[in-house]
């Protein structure tokens, strides 16, 4: 069963959408744990500063809205570009999910494992270092499968939804895109989409325009059966998949 939902096509400005800079190379991190290693992480890993400011709000409320639509609260969780945990430390708090937060960044690895163990979840949400686009872990794996932000930025995004797909358990659910949350502070939300538009009225370029359309006819070939695609048109897109 196919889905589509909203006419246009997503465009989504890059610099609130980032989960993961996914497409980038690593960054070496070889530095002993000591004294000012956590601000060594943190000053190389930039989007840290707005995952805990100007987006700290909408973590737990996407995360509360994952728990809501799904009704997935144990096992196992893979969050795709995850960067340094936010998405998944949320999630972690809510559910008895053990979170997986796949980056192909190692400093947001090492920062998400870091941050981990400062929150007491280190035992359920752990940092790995890998491609979206090929991911490491086995067929059948996962229960749930979420990634806000991180596809903008993979070279081939169909690659990563067909990886999102094949992880996942039968009975499991993926939902990749990107947004912010409608469970979010009505005025926190109104706020956080006035910026979205004066960041893309100074800067129309820094958009990337997904293929709604494409992605749902492509999926047949990939043999995923129940797929639908969010898209309001503007700042939401989510491709949401069960098994």
């Amino acid at each position: 069963m196919r889905k589509h939902l909203g006419l246009a096509a997503l465009i989504v400005l890059a610099a609130w959408c980032i989960g993961s800079l996914a497409s980038q190379g690593p960054a070496n991190v070889d530095e002993p744990v000591g004294d000012g290693y956590r601000q060594s992480l943190i000053d190389r890993y930039p989007f840290y500063r707005n995952a805990t400011g100007r987006f700290a709000p909408l973590y737990p409320a996407l995360a509360r809205q994952i728990v809501e639509d799904y009704g997935i609260t144990e096992g196992v969780c893979v969050d795709v570009g995850g960067g340094c945990g936010s998405l998944a430390m949320e999630l972690a708090k809510i559910t008895d999910l053990t979170v997986y937060v796949l980056d192909i960044d190692p400093v947001a690895v090492a920062l998400c494992n870091l941050l981990a163990e400062e929150a007491g979840l280190a035992d359920r949400v752990r940092g790995v270092q890998g491609d979206a686009q090929d991911m490491l872990f086995r067929d059948g794996f996962a229960d749930l499968v979420v990634s806000r932000g991180s596809i903008f930025f993979w070279p081939d995004p169909d690659a990563g939804i067909r990886e999102s797909y094949r992880i996942l358990k039968p009975g499991g659910v993926a939902f990749v895109g990107g947004g912010f949350s409608r469970l979010m502070d009505p005025d926190t939300l109104d706020e956080l989409v006035a910026w979205a538009r004066e960041k893309r009225a100074a800067n129309p370029d820094g958009f990337t325009h997904m293929d709604s359309a494409g992605i749902l006819e492509r999926a047949d070939g990939w043999g995923i059966e129940h797929i639908r695609i969010i898209d309001d048109g503007e700042f939401e897109w989510w491709v949401e998949m069960r098994k």
